[in-house]
């Protein structure tokens, strides 16, 4: 049964960022986030590198959610983008491994008074940890489509241990599905296990109900749509009553806070699969401010 975890490879250069991702892995698909892949007999790796940064900073909180590491390469001249990179990367709670041709005790500046400034730096990078994704309960989709013969088929990240016929339910459309037949790397299987690149074909599941459903929950995994969550912020970043997006297993939802202190009342627009911290976006600032304000960790 296919095992594997995920890497989300940071850089405001996109082609040093691709170079990058070549060392860890094959291009296999592209889009707004570029999937490449790695396969040691049942391990599989996926490296994710997002293609629209600056511009679009969502696409690349969205792949760090996902990612138990995060590459970080830092610039010859570092620049805003850099920073912000850097605040992206600490505030996933990944293991963070910085790749600059710079000395070290500079690049350890740059990250100065933040959590990554400890982090692992390197000159090149040829590989990066192997395991399986921590089995949060969900997996989590990116595309549904309709196949000629097949029916109604989905793809994305497992993030728990799915196997034929299983029956998970379809999250926002409140859906109940079975797993009709699992694909990994085009090749038909019994199950799959956490962290791995899968394409399901389901029962009971049109194309028109499954285009806005963005994860597929085992019974029993909790979900967040109004809670109190605990408010981990940067000393620059002012996070105080309003709106903001919330990014966690993949996917970015808009919410609305009341904030006391470090505490805040949070209310999403959509529920999302409870995982240990959401990041805390601010998209509308002016350009060369940081849009990662820090992130939420809900109060049990």
């Amino acid at each position: 049964m296919y095992f594997g975890n995920i890497t989300s490879v940071l850089s405001s250069d996109p082609q040093r960022a691709g170079k990058i991702a070549e060392r860890l892995g094959k291009l296999h698909e592209n889009a707004k986030v570029n999937i490449y892949y790695r396969r040691n007999g049942d391990y599989i790796r996926s490296v994710l590198v997002g293609t629209q940064y600056p511009e679009k900073l969502i696409c690349l909180a969205e792949a760090v959610t996902m990612s138990s590491t995060v590459v970080l390469n830092v610039s010859e001249s570092p620049k805003w983008t850099d920073g912000e990179l850097g605040l992206l990367a600490d505030s996933s709670g990944a293991k963070v491994i910085v790749v600059s041709s710079l000395p070290e005790d500079k690049v350890r500046k740059v990250f100065k008074g933040i959590g990554i400034e400890n982090a692992e730096v390197v000159q090149e990078i040829n590989d990066v940890p192997e395991g399986e994704e921590k089995d949060r309960g969900f997996v989590y989709v990116d595309k549904a489509f309709n196949v000629k013969g097949v029916g109604t088929v989905v793809t994305g990240f497992s993030f728990t241990q799915v196997e034929l016929h299983e029956k998970l339910t379809a999250v926002p459309v409140n859906k109940e599905v079975e797993v009709k037949t699992i694909q990994v790397l085009d090749e038909d299987q019994k199950g799959v296990k956490g962290g791995v690149r899968i394409g399901f074909s389901l029962r009971n599941a049109k194309e028109e109900d499954m285009k806005d459903a963005y994860s597929l929950v085992k019974g029993g995994t909790a979900l967040l749509k109004e809670f109190e969550a605990e408010v981990i912020s940067y000393p620059w970043a002012q996070v105080q009553e309003g709106n903001y997006h919330v990014v966690g297993g993949g996917v970015a939802v808009t919410s609305t806070l009341k904030v006391n202190n470090n505490l805040a009342q949070v209310n999403l627009n959509s529920p999302l699969p409870k995982v240990e911290r959401y990041l805390l976006l601010n998209v509308n600032v002016k350009q060369g401010k940081p849009r990662v304000l820090g992130y939420l960790k809900p109060k049990s």
